[in-house]
């Protein structure tokens, strides 16, 4: 047992996967914010569709609203809407090509938290997990592989042991499997999941019953499917921690859960949301398990192979 551990906490990973989590992260946020370019009047400045008290009215936060920012940005600049817009792109980009991705990550996530809990009525899983992705950017070391910040501004960066990639690697992983358990133990006590209900309703949405029509889960026939369908869900996020961690199952898990993001992405159009999580699950289970760099030694230098 003492082996187990010590050999889990001291294995050595390369820092693809850091790479990785960072630019695609800062990807998925350009596009995601790139998505409602047109619409971000309506939905978050003073003049959004629903009033800014009313977003306050159902939760109440202490934060800096975007109402404020806007104000701010308006006594020095003609559109503070689009100064803001311009100031968001330029950051996911700083973020995509590592120029000091770590500070431009704290702004990013101040204005993004700014922007989600101004307009809450609005908000859903990506929101939450776009903010835990950019805290993550921060905590880890994202700016000493493969940037610009590290080829051009070299003596701004902190030297990391190849140690810590560990934990940031655990850390990830760790908060992985404590959100699919708790997803799938919340399914469990509810009763729409184990019944087959949400199952049905997920598949006979408008966008996805546009390109099929499914049975009624009322019809006998196919009642069944319904409900194996749902316990087939909640099997893959409560066991997740289980089989992700076993060597002999992982790949199999792994390809089950990014199939249900990928179901997810037909039947809800949540393109975002499973975008990030998927993103997540390749940091945490395929980046040093079944890549290239899977094989690393300490004698190896990550610095010189992801400069």
């Amino acid at each position: 047992m003492k082996k187990s551990l010590s050999s889990y906490f001291n294995k050595t990973f390369t820092p693809s996967f850091i790479v990785f989590l960072r630019i695609s992260v800062g990807f998925v946020l350009l596009v995601h914010f790139i998505s409602i370019w047109k619409d971000f009047e309506l939905l978050y400045s003073n003049q959004s569709i629903i009033p800014v008290e009313i977003h306050g009215a159902v939760y109440e936060y202490n934060i800096i609203p975007y109402s404020q920012i806007e104000n701010f940005l308006s006594a020095y600049f003609q559109n503070p809407n689009l100064t803001f817009k311009y100031i968001y792109i330029t950051l996911c980009i700083f973020i995509i090509t590592g120029f000091f991705s770590r500070i431009s990550a704290i702004i990013l996530l101040v204005l993004q938290v700014s922007l989600v809990k101004s307009a809450t009525l609005f908000m859903y899983g990506v929101d939450f997990f776009a903010s835990m992705s950019l805290f993550y950017i921060i905590l880890f070391p994202t700016n000493r592989y493969f940037s610009l910040q590290k080829r051009f501004f070299p003596k701004t960066i902190t030297n990391f042991p190849i140690q810590s990639l560990n934990i940031c690697k655990r850390i990830l992983q760790l908060h992985l499997c404590v959100a699919y358990f708790f997803s799938g133990l919340d399914k469990v006590i509810g009763f729409n999941w184990w019944s087959g209900e949400a199952m049905w309703k997920s598949l006979n949405l408008p966008n996805f019953t546009r390109f099929i029509n499914l049975p009624s889960i009322f019809d006998e026939k196919y009642s069944l499917l319904y409900l194996i369908g749902g316990w087939v869900i909640i099997c893959i996020e409560i066991f997740y921690p289980i089989f992700i961690n076993i060597n002999k199952t992982r790949k199999l898990w792994l390809t089950l859960t990014i199939l249900m993001h990928i179901g997810i992405i037909v039947s809800f159009n949540l393109f975002f949301f499973s975008s990030i999580m998927i993103i997540w699950n390749l940091t945490s289970y395929y980046f040093n398990y079944y890549e290239k760099d899977k094989i690393f030694t300490e004698s190896s230098s990550a610095a010189n192979v992801y400069n």
